[in-house]
């Protein structure tokens, strides 16, 4: 009897840990836009600049 009160702390716990990962894998997929857009960005001001100067 004692056992079947360990699952919904264990479900619990689990859809916890789930929900956590998920927004893990979301905040590094939208630093690495972010970056890669910044990256993108700098290079394309670089390319004017040299063209600006031919």
């Amino acid at each position: 009897m004692d056992m079947f009160s360990f699952f919904p702390i264990l479900i619990g716990l689990l859809y916890l840990t789930l929900l956590i990962a998920v927004f893990y894998l979301i905040y590094t997929w939208v630093n690495k836009f972010i970056s890669l857009k910044k990256e993108q960005n700098d290079l394309l001001r670089e390319i004017i600049k040299r063209m600006e100067n031919k």
